[in-house]
């Protein structure tokens, strides 16, 4: 290749021909067309313009590159930040075309309706084109208005490709039809009306649910927003995708060949075209009478409400963020590995510690006695301590983050026996800081109670999550349908004792929080992985144990929880697994403390490695902690011989699937990849401020 490459249009475009001729690649060549914004859409299509053939532009845009551009904008570099876009754009676009004119309008585009102090310029952005192409951002409301009317008044063809999700909405204004504001029916700013005035706010608020409706009248992607929280509509950011970006050059370039070449097929509004690639889904139809349509009206009050709710979702979400960051940049690293090591998990979110910090390095962990009248706590609170592990396990790589090795003491002759606790912990200074991989999923890792994909876990998967278990325990997995409904079986008889005891009633109606949302205290209902028609049914029978009594001798008992809780979602998993510790003459039939407080640490890991892979988990330890009061001949019932010979039947049932090593038994629960990627109502945690003891 020569060192000075002497630029050919003809060959540079020559692989166009054929879907264009010879002459059509001409007329494009002579083409001028406007684009504005070189942001997400418009820099794509710029860049597409130019690779088509187009060699005469106007673009603009007043902003420059950061660092939030990375993820879709075609400019956005790290030799871009900071940098001009329609200087970096016109750049890449001189690299594809140097014959290319590209006018620079690098303040915006400005009109006498626009407050902002700036010399009016859109008759010259629109002088002499051919055709204008609709970048502006999203928010960008009253401009665009302006500008689509200005080139009604002047016959200009003009063009919005938005990237809506994983897909792009396409809506062509021609001249002669359906105009840009009878479309959408956008309300223009009184000129009395002050400009930020809650007035003026309210009436952009409503114009922009007026766009998007507008833009979307029969939407795609709304079943696929997993986190809804990241909408923030007041401060200007929605999430975004490179998928929607590039599909919509594509999707509208293929328009803008067809008006510059006068082809057939040009649809214009109000005839609107869909595409959503996550569904591989196209949709088109028409809007008749725009946003006069009866149909338009109704779905811009339902977008009020979504408007409002979504609001409230991200407000939610900054008053955490605000937290995190006080807590990040005004406390001690003892605080903030604390701030890490809350996110723990423990049985039904009690989160059972207090903290005491002693010294810049020092801190004893409280544990408060197990409670005698929770069932649940079996074995003298096996789930507490285990809980406890865990919560030193994600002390210990919150500590390491922070250049500091983590030592913990109990006494090493205690046998744990449900007695009150007190942990000493020690940090020393470590020359380097140690980044462990699975740190970032402690707050991500979550218990997800509904049915998960029934793909099968891959012997990498497995062997990954063995790795994580210290060489004294061992997993047995149950995988194919007859062994997971074997499971999901056992499951359910220890629902059926857990929704018949009182005792349990009396923890469930501590731990299911009924508010609106995510708990800090409890588990959310909506997370427990029932209909809504059940829950309400529940919330209920919550009421008082009468009620729930009643319900289970006279209201098909406990089949409709048994159904939801256990099999459907029992037979919905990948598979269902236990964690024993492995056979050994040496082991104690009494473990001590510490012993179990280091199987906790070891399934912490476990768990973020699972999550680490997309794989989310639920225990199902309840059927093991019914099988062991049957095995250790607890009266855990009180006198009920019903429950007692379910429980006996239970301890038969899991020694059946486990070699008669039930009570070899750590941790069990059942596991998959997860149907949706949706965030739904989750438990968090307590303050920091709530969980430190004086």
């Amino acid at each position: 290749m020569s060192k000075n490459p002497v630029f050919s249009y003809e060959e540079a475009f020559s692989r166009n021909l054929g879907w264009i001729t010879e002459r059509e690649r001409e007329i494009l060549r002579h083409k001028k067309v406007a684009i504005a914004g070189m942001g997400g859409v418009g820099g794509a299509h710029v860049l597409t313009l130019a690779r088509l053939g187009i060699s005469h532009f106007h673009i603009s845009d007043m902003d420059h590159f950061e660092l939030a551009n990375f993820n879709r904008q075609a400019g956005a570099f790290m030799s871009s930040l900071g940098k001009s876009k329609v200087e970096i754009m016109r750049d890449m676009i001189h690299d594809i075309n140097p014959e290319a004119t590209v006018t620079l309008f690098d303040q915006g585009i400005h009109d006498h309706d626009n407050f902002n102090g700036n010399a009016d310029n859109i008759n010259e952005f629109l002088d002499g084109v051919d055709l204008f192409i609709d970048g502006f951002d999203f928010f960008v409301i009253d401009i665009r208005r302006i500008v689509f009317e200005k080139c009604r008044e002047l016959d200009i063809p003009a063009i919005t490709a938005a990237p809506v999700g994983m897909g792009v909405a396409l809506l062509s204004f021609m001249p002669g039809e359906m105009s840009f504001e009878d479309y959408f029916g956008l309300v223009k700013k009184p000129k009395e009306m002050k400009v930020d005035s809650p007035e003026d706010k309210a009436r952009h608020d409503d114009n922009m649910i007026r766009f998007l409706i507008g833009l979307t009248p029969n939407p795609l992607h709304k079943d696929y927003l997993v986190d809804p929280s990241r909408v923030d509509m007041k401060n200007k950011k929605v999430p975004s995708t490179p998928i929607g970006i590039q599909l919509s050059s594509g999707f509208l370039v293929a328009q803008v060949l067809k008006i510059l070449l006068a082809r057939e097929g040009i649809k214009a509004a109000p005839h609107y075209f869909l595409f959503d690639a996550y569904h591989a889904r196209m949709k088109k139809g028409y809007v008749f009478w725009g946003y006069k349509n009866p149909l338009q009206k109704l779905k811009f009050l339902l977008g009020k409400k979504l408007y409002a709710n979504l609001s409230k979702k991200h407000a939610l979400l900054v008053q955490e963020e605000e937290k995190a960051e006080t807590i990040s940049e005004k406390t001690s690293v003892m605080e903030k590995i604390l701030n890490i090591s809350r996110w723990a998990p423990s049985g039904d979110n009690v989160q059972p510690w207090r903290f005491t910090i002693k010294t810049e390095k020092s801190l004893t962990i409280h544990v408060p006695a197990i409670e005698a009248e929770n069932p649940y706590e079996f074995n003298h609170g096996q789930p507490t301590y285990l809980s406890v592990g865990m919560l030193l396990e994600t002390m210990r790589m919150a500590a390491a983050k922070f250049s500091l090795s983590m030592h913990w003491r109990v006494d090493k002759e205690c046998i744990w026996d449900g007695r009150a606790q007190d942990i000493s912990v020690i940090f020393r200074a470590r020359k380097t800081a140690v980044a462990d991989e699975l740190l970032r999923f402690v707050t991500l890792r979550s218990v997800l109670r509904f049915p998960f994909r029934t793909r099968k876990l891959s012997a990498q998967n497995k062997e990954m999550l063995q790795n994580e278990l210290e060489s004294d325990f061992e997993i047995i997995w149950f995988e194919n349908t007859s062994q997971r409904l074997a499971f999901s079986r056992l499951n359910a008889i220890a629902s059926d004792i857990r929704l018949r005891l009182e005792a349990c009633f009396k923890v469930h109606q501590h731990v299911i929080d009924w508010g609106q949302g995510d708990s800090k205290t409890g588990i959310p209902s909506t997370a427990v992985g029932m209909d809504r028609m059940s829950l309400k049914l529940m919330k209920w029978a919550m009421q008082k144990w009468s009620r729930m009594d009643f319900m289970n001798k006279y209201m098909a008992g406990t089949v409709l929880a048994r159904l939801q809780l256990d099999l459907v979602p029992g037979y919905a998993s990948a598979a269902h697994f236990i964690i024993l510790r492995k056979k050994n003459e040496e082991n104690k039939e009494a473990r001590t403390l510490e012993e179990v407080l280091k199987s906790g640490a070891s399934l912490q890991r476990f768990w973020l490695r699972a999550s680490e892979q997309g794989l989310v988990l639920q225990p199902s330890m309840a059927t093991v902690c019914f099988s062991h009061y049957a095995s250790q001949k607890v009266d855990f019932a009180k006198g009920q011989e019903n429950l007692t010979a379910k429980a006996e039947k239970l301890a038969q049932g899991l020694n059946a699937l486990c070699d008669n090593r039930a009570d070899d038994i750590i941790f069990s629960g059942r596991i998959g990849y997860p149907k949706s990627g949706r965030l739904g109502d989750r438990s968090l945690r307590k303050d920091i401020s709530e969980l430190t003891a004086p």
